[in-house]
């Protein structure tokens, strides 16, 4: 289990002699679960790497970070500490991700609260009449709230 290491190539500067340049490859999601072993039956986790790990550069920066010596705990605690540190440096703002709600709510819940959505919180947020602007101001109030803590703590409010 170590992750993939390309050689180096060498490359030829005018007026200069050859250098080595480093490769490095640009990772995708899908070659972070090939790489690390992550069996295809562990879906939150595999959902949850996609929310987090949404551009090439956080990619490579998953597979900088995760070492040579991982497994599922390690992958798993990796994923929610960038998960924060993605919330803190770079959140969404409330009015950008109302009005991504009303295009596509479920991309846009992804987004502002990086982490996996499905289509079952769309449906309790419904049935459990659940004011997405509610939902806004309790992450005001914790920026690392998760969803469902967010949704469970409106329900019980109501009841």
């Amino acid at each position: 289990m170590t992750p993939m290491n390309k050689p180096s190539t060498t490359t030829q500067v005018k007026g200069h002699d050859t250098m080595a340049v480093a490769y490095k490859p640009t990772y995708t999601v899908e070659q972070i679960i090939v790489e690390c072993e992550i069996s295809k039956k562990a879906l939150a986790l595999i959902a949850s790497m996609k929310a987090v790990l949404t551009t090439g550069e956080l990619c490579n920066e998953f597979m900088d970070r995760i070492g040579f010596d991982y497994n599922g705990v390690n992958i798993n605690g990796l994923i929610w500490k960038m998960r924060k540190e993605q919330l803190k440096l770079n959140p969404m703002s409330d009015e950008s991700f109302l009005d991504m709600y009303m295009l596509n709510p479920l991309q846009a819940l992804r987004t502002y609260f990086k982490h996996s959505v499905s289509y079952a919180h769309m449906e309790r947020i419904k049935d459990w009449g659940i004011n997405i602007k509610d939902i806004v101001e309790m992450k005001k109030q914790d920026n690392n709230v998760h969803l469902n803590d967010a949704m469970e703590e409106l329900y019980l409010k109501q009841l």
